[in-house]
């Protein structure tokens, strides 16, 4: 694997750098589209990501009719499928990052009031939050929480 690794040369996002195209395709990677996420408990996923956080629902009618292997929450225009499994799997190393925009929850003590509120409905915190993280758009206030499956969630301020 480590030889593989070294033989992708490719830029670095995290410096805003972009590649020239001299190794790479001839292609134009424009945006994201979906990440599919394992969950062991469909309804507990959902509970989670659409109850308790909001994300709008998609493809539910889809899944049940067996034309897809998912169902789809929405953060902004990105979806994350919730892929059931009863395979195991590890959630070490994974998380993904939900941007927050809101009048309520802007500053480091809405976002503990927010963190309170979540422990408070059984949501796993992890200490010490929350933390200013850098992210795509800069460097704000931001907390890792834990989804059903303990996949860390990033709710971060935009």
């Amino acid at each position: 694997m480590a030889e593989d690794a070294d033989e992708f040369d490719g830029a670095s996002a995290g410096d805003g750098e972009t590649g020239d195209g001299s190794d790479g395709l001839d292609l134009d990677v424009v945006d994201l589209d979906h990440v599919a996420l394992r969950v062991s408990d469909l309804d507990r996923a959902l509970s989670f990501y659409r109850d308790l956080l909001g994300l709008p629902v998609r493809d539910r009618e889809r899944y049940e009719a067996g034309e897809v292997p998912y169902v789809a929450v929405v953060a902004g225009g990105r979806h994350l499928h919730l892929v059931p499994t009863d395979e195991p799997f590890d959630v070490d190393g994974e998380h993904v990052c939900l941007l927050l925009r809101g009048s309520a929850v802007d500053t480091e003590d809405e976002v503990r009031a927010l963190l309170d509120d979540l422990r408070e409905r059984g949501v796993e915190v992890e200490d010490g939050e929350p933390y200013k993280r850098y992210g795509a758009y800069g460097r704000a206030w931001a907390a890792y929480v834990r989804d059903p499956d303990g996949r860390r969630v990033e709710l971060k301020l935009h």
